[in-house]
């Protein structure tokens, strides 16, 4: 197995002007909140986001922000245009990635946030934290693992001695 390119020396990944560039980005999440104004700040300030920009709607609250984590790494807070019937995101987690998820979820708790679950050490390579925003939607943010094993390895413990014929 292949891996295109070596791991990022910085997560998330931040060259220069990195907060206010814009792109084209080919997918991104929109989280309906109840508050925008408040769900951006609290992005901002427990998990480190970028404001990249904000558009107020009509009334001079908050219609839309454009949050970035890193580069790709874009996030549309928008005004919920009806109540969100049951728990919203309800099956979904957004994952960012980091180089130290401890520092994460350290600066996440300091802010008075809700941890899911985590640190914790995944058998892929990886430690994750899952924190919640304020409107409850799941944040994963993942770090590699402290215990590297290569991915052939990883596969072959998940699928057992059993390789597919292409693998060989």
């Amino acid at each position: 197995m292949t891996i295109p390119h070596e791991l990022p020396t910085t997560h998330p990944y931040r060259p220069a002007e990195w907060e206010r560039e814009i792109y084209p980005m080919p997918a991104f999440p929109m989280v309906m909140a109840t508050d925008v104004a408040t769900s951006s700040q609290w992005y901002q300030t427990a998990l480190g986001f970028a404001d990249v920009f904000t558009m107020d709607g009509p009334d001079g609250r908050p219609l839309l922000a454009h949050l970035r984590w890193c580069k790709w790494g874009d996030v549309l807070i928008v005004r919920a245009r009806a109540p969100i019937d049951g728990p919203p995101g309800r099956g979904i987690t957004l994952n960012f990635m980091t180089l130290d998820a401890d520092e994460v979820a350290e600066r996440a708790r300091a802010a008075g946030a809700h941890i899911i679950q985590g640190p914790t050490d995944q058998p892929w390579n990886a430690r994750d934290v899952t924190i919640a925003d304020p409107d409850g939607y799941r944040l994963n943010f993942t770090a590699p693992g402290k215990h590297r094993v290569s991915m052939d390895e990883i596969v072959k413990r998940a699928l057992g001695s059993a390789k597919p014929a292409e693998w060989r």
